[in-house]
């Protein structure tokens, strides 16, 4: 028998949210590999929001429900777990070891009726077991991708740019990339420095402050292009500078995104950084030390083209394909368990919803 894949977000394009533009890359990709697929993008998660969510996800018969978590739409309402108990699901968990000790602790119903939990990468995947080991036998981890298509035809002929690449938004390094420019300004005074990114929803007051308080660093701000917009800027980029807080890691598909479109990264490192970043981007302590980084990549021909053959061949490995064909895996061990009982609840019927006797 045919059956779909719901997948659930609180968010989707052209909102600016990167697990929204992830969902979406995901049923594309999905779709192409052959499964029906079908977002279902929820932003009232108020009561009444709640319910109606509640009642469209029981009214999904023979459906694999899939919540992507979190989202900027979700805001901080725990309707997204109640949906999870009350119908059997799918839940990827985008993020556990930055969250918030609150935050954590919501997320413990996703771990209770949930027939798989699927986690982002290794480093995700022990925060989570350490704190709830109950969910150990359920966890499957499946990396993200670029959201940003790599552009054919790309080539070693770059501008001399430094960019950032990223939501506009606290807490992702744009402080410290401001310091790092003022820094490259006077050093090379010749080299373009670009700020990439979409405003988050709610921070438009912190985006007019940054962009405002930047205006003596030369940067160029490019805001709400979209992705073959970004990729083409990115291919014409010499260096991106990415000062994670929290340090690189592969659950940041800015990285990817720049990485894939051979873009050597200088960026930061952390106990969540895997070895096999150690050869593919440099890093740096401070945005002195990075600026000195970049001036000398953008000297040293040589070491640039190796690094931006590493970031590339890094990136690919993530290819939306690979990434389908492991969540089409797990579906199809999830519905040769036929105890996991992905059919509760209702099915539609010429739009209405008709209640289904268990």
């Amino acid at each position: 028998m045919t059956y779909r894949v719901l997948l659930l977000t609180g968010s989707a394009p052209p909102e600016p949210c990167g697990i929204g533009a992830y969902t979406a890359t995901l049923a594309n990709a999905l779709e192409k590999a052959g499964q029906p697929t079908e977002v279902m993008c929820h932003s009232s998660w108020s009561l009444s929001g709640t319910s109606a969510a509640f009642r469209r996800l029981l009214a999904q018969r023979d459906c694999i429900v899939h919540v992507q978590y979190p989202t900027m739409g979700y805001g901080y309402s725990l309707g997204p777990q109640v949906c999870a108990i009350a119908r059997k699901c799918v839940v990827t968990l985008h993020e556990f070891s930055i969250a918030h000790r609150l935050r954590q602790l919501s997320l413990v119903p996703f771990t209770l009726r949930s027939a798989r939990v699927v986690m982002t990468s290794n480093f995700e995947r022990d925060a989570l077991v350490r704190w709830m080991p109950w969910v150990r036998e359920r966890l499957i981890v499946i990396p993200i991708g670029s959201n940003i298509p790599e552009l054919s035809g790309a080539t070693e002929e770059r501008c001399k740019r430094i960019a950032y690449f990223g939501l506009i938004m606290p807490r992702k390094g744009l402080e410290t990339f401001i310091e790092f420019a003022r820094i490259v300004r006077t050093m090379m005074p010749d080299c373009e420095l670009m700020a990439i990114g979409m405003i988050a929803p709610r921070q438009e007051e912190y985006a007019k402050r940054v962009i405002d308080g930047s205006r003596d660093s030369g940067i160029k701000w490019v805001i709400d292009r979209n992705s073959e917009e970004v990729a083409e800027m990115l291919s014409q980029t010499s260096v991106c500078y990415l000062p994670f807080p929290d340090g690189a890691s592969e659950r940041r598909g800015s990285l990817k995104a720049a990485c894939l479109a051979g873009v050597p990264c200088i960026t930061t490192r952390s106990l969540r950084t895997p070895r096999e970043l150690m050869d593919v981007v440099t890093f740096a302590n401070s945005p002195q030390e990075a600026a000195t980084m970049a001036k000398n990549l953008t000297e040293q021909r040589e070491e640039w083209s190796r690094l931006s053959r590493k970031a590339r061949a890094y990136a690919q490995q993530f290819d939306w394909q690979t990434i389908a064909q492991s969540h089409l895996r797990m579906y199809a061990e999830l519905r040769e368990n036929r105890s996991n009982a992905f059919s509760l609840g209702a099915q539609m019927s010429d739009g209405n919803v008709k209640r289904v006797a268990q």
